[in-house]
């Protein structure tokens, strides 16, 4: 069954900002986007299940501080799948090694309501 959790007031998530948020005791990782859209992942990289609050966020596309794997943060969707370790490039041989046999995965989304000026995650 789904939930709807209280994470806040709607003005402290500003426009391009990343946030953490504890929701129940799971890592949420919360974006407004613009006026209407705010997103929200689990605050782990499908890859080693690493935290993703580190990483750098530019348009809709969230890169993995580890492994420099990408993401859509509002659809969860893999972009590219681990692309290097801790911001070095790495080669295409040493890239199908890191990524440990593992196919490209995408992230755990969440719904994000705003209303009465509160944001609340379906978790």
């Amino acid at each position: 069954m789904v939930k709807r959790v209280s994470i806040g007031q709607a003005s402290e998530f500003p426009k391009g900002k990343m946030k953490t948020v504890n929701v129940k005791g799971t890592f949420v990782l919360v974006v407004r986007m613009d006026d209407d859209t705010v997103c929200a992942v689990k605050n782990q990289c499908s890859h080693m299940s690493l935290p993703l609050s580190n990483g750098n966020l530019e348009d809709d596309t969230l890169t993995c501080p580890w492994h420099n794997s990408k993401f859509n943060i509002c659809t969860g969707e893999n972009i590219d799948w681990v692309r290097g370790v801790v911001g070095v490039k790495l080669p295409k041989w040493s890239r199908d090694i890191l990524s440990m046999g593992q196919q490209p995965k995408g992230l755990t989304t969440y719904t994000v309501v705003e209303q009465d000026g509160r944001l609340f995650v379906e978790i």
